[in-house]
């Protein structure tokens, strides 16, 4: 009976590590694991998130350990729950004043509980393979963190997790031609329209790579020499940050780490009724780059003014390098 107590208690404490409130994880940046018992098993910048496993199943990489994570914590769970059941039993029997409980049965059940420990800690292993998947993907491109006995499967991976930027600007070719950039516009069930200073405008992207975004197009000699697309995030905080990751996210996937990144909130502006307005007077201010040897120059930028406040995701091609 002592044993099947301190198994009941150490199950207990087990589950403390998951009672703190935590904020939404950040997909844009890297988890903190951890292995202390009573520690919060991930974090970022310190703090405790949640969603881990809804945004780790989302990428390719850490899907699998995900999976196998889910089904080993089911297994443990429904082994567990059988095991209480079982030594449940005889103790009603006794409480109840049974003169002969069943008490093989809670050997039975201990014995269950005792095998669901092991696939809890196989499913926690699991799901911290998922979250290293995560931190190659957005720290290190994938690649130099993996396991030797793994490097071959990861080349053949390779352009799902930091596929080289591509040699066209979310479905508009650079280079091409006024109509062939149209008809690629149209196509994709968007609206074309031309601006007297030579830009041109698509209500969409033929690959629909960033949600809600628009295009504007600028040419030079006639032929495709910048893609601008126009974010317009929703009119409240949350649903505007939330769009600001999902844009960066979306540009992380397609062309890896970014190679500059600054954002700047200050104190005064990070209260949800005064962000809004600190972005359309300037004070939350940034822009991250990417520049891939093989694709386009990359900026994101936060633009307040003039309004509706935007986000601006410029591509230009590279010029060749001698």
């Amino acid at each position: 009976m002592k044993a099947m107590t301190w198994m009941a208690v150490a199950l207990a404490l087990h589950g403390l590590g998951c009672a703190a409130p935590q904020r939404k994880m950040d997909p844009t940046r890297p988890l903190e694991l951890h292995t202390g018992f009573f520690e919060v098993r991930y974090t970022q910048d310190g703090e405790a998130v949640s969603g881990v496993p809804e945004w780790l199943a989302k990428e390719p990489e850490a899907a699998s350990h995900v999976s196998r994570a889910q089904t080993l914590a089911l297994i443990a769970g429904l082994v567990s729950a059988t095991g209480g059941i079982l030594i449940g039993t005889p103790l009603g029997q006794e409480a109840g004043g049974e003169r002969d409980p069943l008490w093989p049965l809670a050997g039975v059940g201990a014995a269950a509980i005792a095998l669901s420990i092991p696939l809890s800690i196989w499913s926690t292993s699991s799901m911290d393979s998922a979250a290293e998947a995560h931190n190659r993907l957005i720290v290190a491109g994938g690649e130099q963190s993996a396991p030797p006995k793994r490097a071959a499967a990861k080349a053949e991976r390779a352009g799902r997790v930091a596929p080289p930027a591509p040699l066209e600007a979310f479905g508009f070719a650079f280079g091409a031609t006024r109509p062939t950039a149209l008809a690629a516009c149209q196509e994709a069930g968007h609206t074309w329209s031309e601006e007297e200073d030579g830009v041109a405008r698509c209500s969409g992207t033929p690959t629909e790579s960033i949600a809600g975004a628009s295009a504007e197009l600028a040419f030079e000699d006639e032929k495709l020499s910048a893609v601008e697309l126009v974010i317009r995030p929703p009119e409240d905080a949350e649903g505007w940050a939330t769009s600001f990751r999902a844009t960066e996210t979306a540009l992380i996937r397609r062309f890896g780490k970014s190679a500059q990144r600054s954002f700047v909130i200050p104190d005064a502006c990070k209260a949800a009724e005064l962000f809004l307005g600190c972005v359309a007077d300037g004070r939350v201010t940034g822009s991250a780059s990417w520049s891939p040897d093989d694709g386009p120059s990359v900026v994101l930028s936060i633009i307040g003014s003039p309004p509706p406040s935007t986000l601006r995701v410029r591509l230009t091609p590279r010029l060749p390098t001698m």
